[in-house]
């Protein structure tokens, strides 16, 4: 296979695997809120939200810096130096894994008590030896990236999400039946993790095992194992730094509502309940169009570094603004989407849990008017990475973070905004933090265009769209054809909509070839 079908062959796999990823999470997530409910689901989502943050501090930034450092050595020849620098960055995710571990196991009460629930220390000490389990995949994943095969990464990635729902599932379902405490069953819930990263390490090293034993060494020196840690880490930190950031985001979330519900009168039950609700059924559908984007950061970042190295700056012009034009035409209409259709997506995917969408509902269709914002911040970040801006995106998440913690604070505590407050300061601190990316990428000559224009072009197919999806959907909206009316609506809304947008100029006809076209042979 060719370098560039090889590349566009690893991101297609990478991209398709993080969307099934992303469904099954929120497949998984149906069941779980109908056997813990809504309290249970805060307690669960309170450790995995914890987990997370120790599992990004201790691995974001490695797999990409371990990809890197082995793909160079095996262009160069020196094999013996890539395994090496394998069984280094092996060690190192080991130490920091099981110190993640170790921290979660051991704080659980201390965690619980910080973040407002005693009831989630369980669930907070059982998530714990997940961290172990998914450092030790991220240093094989490392490996494969760095041997130019995606394909064990995207795999791996599915059979743990398979794992988390089957076994997630049905821990809760046996909890639940034989008695235990809401508290009990969400913890034992929380061992489906564990065994889904489990079936995940094991399927790696049996493929990372395979692969070293078949291939054939070419030698090389080798460098000492003091200035390969030093590489690691000097290319890992950046990209770990970012990474803990928008872990925090969630963090502070969460803390708020924990914390500073109770000051309009919700005891800690009700809260862990009120987080629950927001963040198992509106949470994770406002992350799906960030997973459809994914493809367009990784696609973009070796290509416009290759254009910004031969300075091609038409190239380097043609193809951010692509990046984003491509960006709002699906994080626009997704926008609209959640604003208008919040409460059939969730009546459709959460039935039966009447209550728990009429109050997530109006939180989902806040939370839409963040996608574009969140969707070009990923592309906004790799546009800056390319052009060796790599602290850049970390002032400006820290600075999207700071806002989004002060306005949330502030507006929580606020008894017209209540939770209202959790999407509201999403969206001030998304766009902070888009507006100073868009600043440096002017400031950096790479592109002229801005924020408002990038996003103003979908608008009005965008508006033409849905009113004919309302049109379809509102008639049947009380009646038992909802649903069909529903499916009808979102396929009319598509069939209007991208004519109009190629009309107007949202999409341009090579939008598509100009993204994907690596970089021409001089």
């Amino acid at each position: 296979m060719s370098p560039k079908n090889s590349f566009l062959s690893g991101v297609s796999a990478l991209t398709l695997s993080t969307v099934v990823v992303k469904i099954i999470g929120l497949v998984y997530k149906i069941p779980m809120m109908r056997i813990l409910g809504a309290e249970g689901m805060g307690y669960f989502n309170a450790a995995y939200e914890l987990y997370t943050l120790f599992f990004v501090m201790a691995t974001a930034g490695l797999p990409v810096a371990v990809s890197v450092l082995i793909s160079e050595n095996l262009a160069r020849g020196r094999d013996e130096n890539a395994k090496k620098i394998y069984r280094v960055s092996f060690a190192l995710f080991l130490t920091l894994g099981l110190a993640g571990t170790l921290a979660l196991g051991v704080g659980a009460g201390l965690l619980s008590t910080w973040i407002g629930t005693q009831n989630a220390r369980l669930s907070i000490a059982c998530i714990a030896p997940t961290v172990l389990l998914v450092a030790t995949a991220s240093a094989v994943r490392g490996y494969f990236q760095g041997n130019q095969n995606m394909m064990p990464t995207a795999v791996s990635q599915v059979v743990e999400a398979v794992g988390k729902l089957v076994f997630g599932v049905l821990l809760a379902a046996f909890a639940v039946r034989i008695g235990w405490s809401v508290a009990e069953a969400s913890a034992l819930a929380v061992l489906g993790l564990v065994a889904g990263s489990a079936l995940s390490v094991i399927y790696l090293l049996f493929r990372v095992s395979a692969l070293r034993r078949n291939k054939t060494p070419r030698g090389g020196a080798t460098e000492p194992a003091g200035r390969i840690l030093k590489s690691l880490l000097s290319l890992a930190i950046p990209v770990t730094a970012g990474a803990c950031l928008s872990g925090f985001t969630r963090i502070v979330d969460m803390t708020l509502i924990l914390r500073r519900l109770p000051a309009l009168g919700f005891d800690a039950t009700e809260a862990a309940t009120a987080f629950g609700q927001y963040s198992t059924l509106a949470v994770p559908i406002y992350h799906l169009p960030t997973a459809l984007m994914a493809g367009i950061a990784v696609s973009l970042v070796p290509t416009l570094a290759a254009a910004v190295e031969s300075g091609q700056r038409d190239r380097q012009r043609d193809l951010i603004g692509t990046s984003l034009r491509l960006c709002a035409l699906v994080s626009v209409p997704c926008a609209f989407g959640l604003a208008l259709f919040s409460e059939p997506i969730l009546s459709l995917l959460f039935a039966g849990e009447r209550e728990a969408v009429s109050v997530a509902s109006p939180l989902l269709a806040s939370l839409g008017a963040s996608v574009p914002s969140a969707c070009l911040l990923g592309v906004t970040n790799a546009v800056l990475q390319a052009n060796r801006r790599e602290a850049f995106p970390i002032l400006s998440m820290l600075t999207g973070l700071a806002v989004k913690g002060a306005s949330g604070y502030l507006l929580m505590g606020l008894p017209a905004v209540g939770m209202m407050a959790a999407p509201v300061s999403t969206l001030l601190g998304n766009l902070a933090a888009v507006g100073l990316n868009f600043w440096m990428i002017g400031r950096c000559g790479a592109y002229e265009g801005g924020l408002l224009a990038i996003l103003a072009r979908p608008a009005l197919p965008c508006v033409i769209a849905m009113s004919a999806a309302l049109g379809i959907y509102l008639p049947f909206a009380e009646s038992d054809r909802r649903t069909i009316a529903f499916a009808v609506a979102l396929v009319a809304c598509g069939v209007v909509y991208f004519p109009i947008a190629r009309l107007v100029g949202a999409l341009e006809k090579q939008d598509v070839s100009v993204l994907l076209k690596r970089k021409q042979k001089e």
